[in-house]
């Protein structure tokens, strides 16, 4: 039988045919992800590229978008090392958000297990979201190629690789812990971080707060280690919280909360007390609910980030016995006389913490360490010198590096040799300083010492 052809339609040449444009669901929230994605690739930090580029978005959709932000931030390296030969032609730098596309749906797919034939669609279609229309067929032959090999990411043998490390970063923990101890860093680090609670204890128990919650259908437990903590058994918006909005509570990890308790503080007693470095407030406001007849001299470097302890102190209703200074604590020269208490909770790698904020890894580098070192140094010279004789002096970061941490420590000491080091005290147990890790106690990394000025 012969075989039977159309006849040739001809288009006149005025002839434009419609396209109805049909937008697939999701594509929007992909591509914003990728965005948040490669801005953070380019230097940005989360807190300043998630509020630009969810704006559009209601809180669910934020939600979601934060979701594979995060996961993706947390697995960018290995994601990276798996999508590299498949992506192996050269590429622009304004092109390179395609691969941030790439590696957030990858994301999606191994991580998250959200179906593949949905992931795909958006994904594809986010390319013209993104303003990569042009990029729309070779994102999805490598997304089905990527499926066709089994969906899965590439397997090492180095750790830094394993668990999304930079390099710099895993040999700088070698240098401070064993192999077993850096390995348990690297898997706690990448591991989502539950939601802590701090109760404003001067205004209601722990106890009180706890049936609070539960009458809300919102599973929760409590510390032994510091009084006022609770943890959610489950994520949860901060404004369904009962009591949150009238000041009861605030966000706090653990590891954040006990160092208001390591000051020394006395509920009874008015103490003139200088918080070094303030922002965003949760550490001025704990210090006022355990001695709330005491005086707070909160500095901060910045003015914006004085208004996020404006903000903080205000819902708890914390204002009244504190004075905020845009300060840069290096230099305490302009304040008058000494201080009972001082806190300096110094600017630091932020390393303890990367489970809560992934885009330090890859936002830090080595060189910075140095310069840190040398602010926080120069903070706790100038901070040693307004301590009252007899008075307490706590020095915390939220890194798990020693250069920032012990070693600042015993440089400070042979710096101020009449300064004692006073021992901390945890859990039954005395630490002549305390290094938490991520993870202990379900905290964050965080590092105490405490020295006394003597009479």
């Amino acid at each position: 039988m012969p075989k039977f052809e159309r006849p040739a339609f001809r288009k006149s040449k005025n002839f434009k045919p419609k396209t109805p444009k049909v937008e697939v669901a999701g594509s929007k929230s992909r591509a914003a992800a990728a965005l948040i994605v490669e801005a953070v690739n380019k230097g940005v930090s989360m807190s300043e590229a998630v509020p630009q580029y969810c704006a559009q978005f209601d809180s669910r959709d934020t939600a979601f978008i934060k979701e594979i932000v995060y996961g993706t931030l947390r697995h960018r390296r290995i994601l990276m090392g798996t999508l590299k030969p498949m992506f192996d032609f050269k590429i622009t730098e304004r092109n390179r958000v395609v691969q941030a596309l790439l590696i957030t749906a990858m994301y999606q797919i191994v991580y998250m297990r959200v179906p593949a034939h949905a992931v795909v669609s958006a994904t594809v279609s986010a390319c013209g979201d993104i303003g990569r229309k042009s990029f729309t067929s070779t994102t999805n032959a490598i997304l089905r190629r990527f499926l066709r090999e089994g969906a899965k990411v590439i397997e090492s043998d180095n750790d830094a690789v394993t668990y999304s490390f930079p390099d710099w970063l895993v040999t700088r923990l070698q240098d401070g812990y064993d192999a077993a101890t850096v390995k348990k860093i690297l898997e706690a680090s990448n591991i989502k971080a539950p939601l802590f609670l701090r109760v404003e204890n001067s205004k209601v128990s722990t106890e009180e707060f706890v049936e609070h919650l539960a009458k809300k259908e919102i599973s929760s437990t409590t510390s032994k280690l510091c009084k006022s903590t609770v943890k959610l058994d489950a994520a949860a918006n901060v404004y369904d919280i009962p009591g949150f909005s009238e000041g009861l509570c605030t966000v706090q990890d653990i590891s954040a909360q006990l160092t208001a308790d390591f000051l020394k503080l006395d509920k009874d007693k008015a103490m003139r007390i200088l918080d070094c470095c303030c922002a965003p407030g949760g550490k001025t406001a704990h210090i006022l609910d355990l001695s709330p007849k005491s005086h707070v001299t909160a500095l901060d470097i910045e003015e914006s980030r004085l208004e996020q302890t404006v903000s903080t102190l205000k819902r708890l209703g914390r204002l009244k016995n504190v004075e905020l200074k845009a300060m840069d604590a290096t230099n305490l020269d302009a304040l008058e006389g000494s201080f009972d208490r001082i806190l300096v909770d110094a600017p630091c790698s932020g390393t303890g913490v990367i489970r809560r904020h992934p885009d330090i890894k890859w936002l830090r580098r080595d060189k910075d360490i140095a310069a840190l070192c040398e602010i926080q140094a120069k903070i706790l010279d100038a901070a040693y010198e307004k301590l009252s004789k007899g008075g307490v002096l706590l020095y915390t970061t939220c890194s798990i590096l020693p250069d920032e941490n012990i070693r600042q420590v015993e440089a400070f000491l042979k710096r101020h040799s009449d300064a004692i080091q006073d021992p901390i005290c945890l859990d039954g147990k005395e630490y002549t300083t305390l290094q938490r890790l991520p993870g202990d106690d379900d905290g964050d990394g965080f590092f105490y010492a405490r020295f006394i000025k003597p009479e």
